[in-house]
């Protein structure tokens, strides 16, 4: 008997149990979206212009004077006079006359304190000739989350998911505190880079208990809610921003939104699937005892010994410790592994290009991000839909190919008709978004327990190349305005054709081993032709004989628990 038959004849496919685990995934979604943007904030670069003398300060920005106007040059940016923000007249008296060479600053900057009072850019002065130093410091945490995902895959199939959630709360916690403190910019990059990989292996190897304690029907919802609570993140850390518009400050509630996920400690379960996948029967047995009891059910005690029995091994045999070989071994789960970190590559490259693009708007920087954020919330909404209808792979792949349609469609349209750009390219951002909401679910499901976070990480660190690839092939404009447009456009088509490659998995049982990620999709099919064939042996008769599509449906646990209550 497998743990998912338990789940569904006697455990219950989600209850009290199954909530408790998933609401406290569900909470550590906010903290993890806001931590992920908020360098919008932390990072944000206020206009500014050169200081004229040593002792000036940035109150005195943009005030009208005499000496600013002698002293600074003006220039046309966007066809918009402006004095500017790299350069200085030569003279040392501050009157220099019109005629005289311009320098870059000597003093130091004055900043525009109107939107931000202080920002990592201004602490440090990272503009101008040091301007590359703030992108440094975003490609750096990037680095981190790329890097986190990929570590907190290994030990949490190695050491349980339980233990690596806890030691990234309290790394993310620790790190995101000391940030807010500490007077040394490398010193700074150094945490951020450790607070971007304590959050990335937070949320995914969360997202992976919760999914494998729930069972097949409902993981569709709780792996898009986990997703939304990303997204609810995201948008009150414009909100907070709004009212903490200090750095430091900012970064602080940010830290400390993970001070209440300390009682994890006590109240985070360990996934029995991933108990029983690593042989683990005692422990096993004593989670799955506590989920029934805090379920109200009663497991038989022969049915709790044999889904727990321990596997046999050969004489000498040691366990089983799997690595990211494991990834590449059999031919089924190759494709798996390499078509999906290809598909979030593409996915990450085209999302981070689009949202990057309609971001750039005028007017209140702190609206513009809550508005974008709730587009976001929508989204995820439209993709639990889509998944309820249509499946995983149709929705990737569908909205994949608009995704790619509309970049194109952009690419082709002249550049004097920028409404019509815009409206394409609004079009393009929500199908990609709805993309990227679904892979989130999807590519658990398609891995093992054995090795499901080694998965996501390797897909997961796949997705971060592309998202620090992006902005060079925007830059790419400069050759040939349209070529940006064009590539992210094949590449999104790229990818949708690539996602037909990978097995379907809704409402299906996820695999736990090797073998079972061979046959996933194979095995089902082979079920449920297996079923179909004996019912028209049968004939119509038999009302029960359509049972058997219902199991791998996942639709079948209601009927069961009904059958049951005798």
């Amino acid at each position: 008997m497998e743990y998912e038959d338990v789940l569904r004849q006697y455990l219950g496919e989600f209850g009290r149990y199954q909530k408790l685990a998933a609401v406290l995934i569900v909470l550590v979604g906010p903290s993890v979206g806001a931590t992920m943007f908020a360098q919008a904030f932390v990072a944000a670069t206020p206009r500014h212009h050169c200081r004229i003398y040593k002792n000036d300060s940035t109150a005195t920005y943009g005030h009208p004077s005499e000496r600013l106007t002698f002293s600074v040059p003006m220039e046309k940016v966007e066809d918009t006079w402006k004095y500017s923000s790299c350069l200085m007249y030569s003279g040392t008296d501050g009157r220099s006359t019109w005629n005289n060479q311009t320098v870059t600053c000597i003093h130091g900057w004055e900043y525009d304190q109107t939107v931000y009072h202080s920002t990592i850019v201004t602490e440090y002065d990272l503009v101008c000739g040091r301007h590359w130093l703030k992108e440094l410091g975003q490609s750096i945490f990037m680095v981190g989350v790329s890097a986190g995902g990929l570590i907190s895959g290994l030990t949490s199939d190695r050491f349980g998911r339980r233990p690596t959630v806890l030691t990234c709360i309290v790394l993310q916690l620790t790190a995101g505190l000391t940030a807010a403190f500490v007077k040394n910019y490398v010193t700074f990059l150094i945490l951020r880079l450790l607070v971007g990989g304590a959050a990335n292996g937070v949320f995914y190897t969360g997202l992976t208990l919760a999914m494998e304690v729930v069972g097949s029907s409902k993981r569709n919802a709780v792996g898009m809610t986990i997703s939304l609570s990303w997204s609810v993140g995201i948008v009150f850390l414009g909100g907070l921003a709004y009212f903490l518009r200090d750095w430091w400050t900012l970064q602080l509630a940010l830290a400390l939104m993970s001070v209440p996920h300390l009682t994890y400690f006590w109240l985070l379960p360990e996934s029995p699937r991933w108990l029983l996948s690593n042989n683990r029967a005692k422990k096993a047995k004593i989670s799955i005892q506590k989920a029934a009891k805090m379920n109200k059910v009663t497991i038989p005690d022969d049915v709790s010994d044999k889904v727990t029995k321990p596997k046999e091994k050969e004489p000498g045999e040691k366990s089983k410790k799997y690595s990211l070989i494991d990834l590449f071994r059999g031919p089924s789960l190759r494709t798996i592994t390499i078509t999906m970190s290809a598909v979030w590559f593409a996915t990450v490259a085209v999302y981070f290009a689009l949202v990057i693009g309609s971001a750039d708007l005028a007017g209140d920087p702190y609206l513009n991000f809550v508005l974008s954020s709730l587009l976001e919330i929508g989204l995820c909404l439209v993709s639990l839909v889509a998944m309820e209808k249509w499946g995983r792979r149709p929705v990737v792949g569908g909205f994949l190919f608009l995704t790619g349609a509309a970049c194109l469609a952009v690419a082709a349209t002249p550049e004097e008709r920028q409404d019509v750009i815009r409206y394409i390219s609004l079009f393009g951002r929500c199908a990609i978004g709805v993309t990227f909401a679904t892979l989130s679910v999807y590519t658990p499901e398609v891995f093992p327990t054995v090795v499901r976070t080694m998965g996501l990480g390797v897909a997961n660190m796949s997705s971060r190349v592309g998202g620090i690839l992006s902005p060079f092939v925007s830059l790419l404009v400069d050759v040939w305005p349209p070529l940006p447009m064009l590539v992210f456009g094949v590449l999104s088509t790229l990818g949708g054709a690539a996602v037909f490659r990978l097995p379907e998995t809704f409402a299906i049982p996820l695999p736990d081993t090797l073998e079972d990620a061979e046959n996933l999709g194979r095995k089902q099919k082979a079920e449920i032709d297996k079923t179909e064939k004996r019912s028209e042996s049968e004939g119509d008769h038999d009302n029960f004989s359509y049972i058997g599509p219902a199991v791998v449906s996942g639709d079948v646990s209601q009927n069961n628990d009904f059958f049951n209550q005798t």
